[in-house]
């Protein structure tokens, strides 16, 4: 594996002068206006002081924060060479999967002055984005203020660039002294105040890639390349630890990657023990595959609604007052939005309980006609900005009484919530009831009940092996869904490049999907596995109508990193997906599983596909059902 900026520069590490002996004598407030240390390191010291008292004075020591970009953080940005020297002015060598994971295998090894735990957070983002991601106009902002710009004129810059990391790339050289990775990486754990000097300084500071790494983690869009490669990291860490990859696989359901490390810091593979299913500490519930085929009879088969997934927790304590908590799939608690959910908990004859399900309701329509309430409408009332009944319907029982159920078959854990429910003698508060659902034993019957979901106005149904436990965290075969197919419009940006076959000819097999919007046109994610027929129908017409650009294209394959060609903006297709998904208001939609169902181009005209902003809309009802 090429060695990127020689790993014997990790080995030397950014000094801080003594700095946290200064501001533990002194404080920070002398510490800027008497002594005249650097903003940023002040910010930094006090802020691992509060954390850390006993710290020692070389606990800021570090890797310079030039080096931890050059040789950690550009490999797994996945730039093409072209891009890297465009952005800052030098490119490094193109590496695998292989060669990454060897990256990320060393960072964890080396002694860079950053402890595990923080190493592990500039890999996933999850301390970083413990707070809301800044948006790009309080980002264009500050970077207005720092280089004397108009917001106006850097939106301008930014659009031309490609995003806001390149943006900041663009704004020029280093100025003043190098600046230590754990400082940064402080301040980007506990940020100081927006008016806090620290800000301009750090800008000022970074050099183009530094730039480009620190402004795009605020952004939430450092887009590493290992970033979607979870279970490698989780293997590289068990490895680490000598822990079972398995039994650290099965704690990430309950529990961030950061805390688990946390935990195996402080006790070792023992640490992993602790971490059990228990109310009121959230954690990611079992997803649905697409049922593609006829499933294995018999099989529960559940109403599929279309409203917000709760994990409704319930917990009393010695005195008898309740806890609860009410965590969407995201683990964000949403208890105090729900109107009722205390007298109807406290309803239940339980101590402790965690219900999984679904808050939905129904509306009527202008003709007095009832129907499902949509997750918009769910949401708005949730917001105070529109007043339908709503009414929980729950579809599982994952722990009853200080028991946790999820290892249990489902049929066992339906009849336990079922008895539940059936004992409530007191009504108050939010409405409670079971999700429609029954054992069928053929495809018939399961089309029936289907059919009957789908004319109430539902999404479809619910396919469940009754023999099965509660897949945690997983899409698995145990949960399936159905429901009509979904597509979109999008028009193809790129075409990449297949292997060559016998005869020594190459075709393109996957392909750039873009949705228009208001900025331009926005990639949603690439498609592959095109079947023999469309591939000739789209090679014809790339060809017959002229598309290819002749700008080189690169994207990361399954076989490494796969070369392409961008084309000109012509065919539009229909595209069928299991799933979009969306990270937030300034992150990016994209398509999970799409693939091409028809070619559109000569139907639909570019002005009459799919808009950015309703894939928009459909990942906000994917996010919140």
């Amino acid at each position: 594996m090429p060695e990127v900026a020689s790993w014997t520069e990790l080995a030397r590490g950014q000094q801080s002068q003594g700095l946290l002996s200064l501001l533990q004598r002194f404080g920070p407030e002398v510490a800027l206006s008497e002594l005249g240390l650097p903003p940023a390191e002040v910010w930094a010291g006090q802020s691992l002081l509060h954390k850390e008292p006993e710290a020692s004075a070389e606990a800021l020591d570090s890797l310079p924060f030039a080096v931890f970009c050059k040789a950690l953080m550009a490999p797994l940005l996945g730039l093409a060479p072209h891009l890297q020297q465009k952005f800052f002015g030098q490119a490094g060598p193109e590496l695998s999967r292989e060669q990454r994971l060897q990256v990320v295998e060393k960072m964890l090894a080396k002694n860079i002055g950053l402890p595990i735990t923080e190493k592990v957070a500039w890999l996933t983002g999850e301390r970083f984005g413990s707070k809301r991601p800044w948006t790009e106009d309080r980002l264009l902002q500050l970077l207005a203020l720092t280089y004397f710009l108009s917001v106006k004129e850097l939106r301008k810059r930014m659009l031309e660039a490609g995003g806001i990391g390149p943006l900041a790339a663009s704004l020029g050289p280093a100025q003043g002294d190098p600046l230590a990775s754990r400082v940064v990486t402080c301040c980007l754990l506990d940020p100081p105040p927006r008016t806090h000097p620290a800000w301009k300084e750090l800008l000022r500071r970074c050099s183009p890639l530094e730039r480009f790494v620190f402004v795009s983690r605020l952004a939430g869009k450092l887009d590493l390349v290992w970033s979607g490669r979870a279970e490698g990291l989780a293997r590289l860490i068990a490895a680490h630890y000598g822990v079972d990859p398995e039994t650290l696989q099965s704690a990430l359901a309950l529990e961030d990657l950061t805390q688990l490390v946390e935990r195996l810091e402080k006790d070792g593979p023992d640490g992993l023990k602790a971490v059990m299913l228990r109310p009121l500490s959230p954690f990611r519930p079992a997803l649905a595959q697409s049922l593609e085929e006829s499933p294995k009879f018999p099989c529960w088969v559940d109403c599929k609604y279309d409203g917000i997934r709760l994990l409704l927790h319930k917990e009393l304590d010695s005195l008898g007052n309740l806890r609860a908590a009410a965590y969407t799939r995201r683990r964000n608690d949403w208890s105090e939005m729900v109107e009722g959910l205390e007298p109807m908990l406290h309803s239940l004859a339980a101590y402790s309980l965690i219900l999984d399900g679904e808050l939905h309701g129904r509306v009527l329509d202008m003709e007095g006609v009832a129907r499902p309430a949509s997750v918009y409408e769910v949401h708005e009332c949730l917001r105070g900005e529109l007043r339908i009944p709503l009414k929980y319907v729950a579809f599982d029982l994952l722990y009853l009484n200080g028991q946790d159920l999820t290892g249990q078959p489902f049929q066992q854990r339906r009849q336990q919530l079922e008895r539940l429910i059936q004992t409530r003698l007191q009504k108050p508060g939010l409405s409670l009831e079971l999700a429609q659902g029954s054992l069928v034993h053929d495809k018939a019957e399961l089309n029936r009940l289907y059919e009957q979901f789908r004319r109430q106005g539902h999404e479809g149904c619910m396919v469940k092996d009754p023999k099965a436990a509660y897949p945690l965290a997983a899409r698995s075969p145990a949960w399936l869904k159905r429901k009509p197919l979904e597509s979109v419009d999008l028009v193809l940006t790129a075409a990449y490049w297949g292997e060559s076959s016998r005869d020594g000819q190459r075709m393109f097999d996957s392909y750039s999907l873009a949705a228009r919007s208001k900025e331009g046109w926005r990639e949603v994610g690439t498609v592959g596995g095109v079947d023999a027929r469309t591939t000739a129908q789209l090679v014809a017409e790339i060809w017959r109508s002229q598309l290819l650009t002749g700008v080189e294209r690169l994207r990361d394959s399954n076989r490494g990193r796969a070369a392409g060609v961008e084309l000109r903006r012509h065919l539009v297709v229909t595209v069928a997906y299991e799933d979009i998904l969306w990270d937030g208001p300034a992150a990016e939609v994209s398509l999970r599983s799409p693939r091409i169902l028809q070619l559109r181009s000569g139907e639909m005209p570019l002005e009459e596909s799919t808009p950015w902003e309703d894939l928009q809309r459909r990942a906000l009802r994917s996010r919140l059902s």
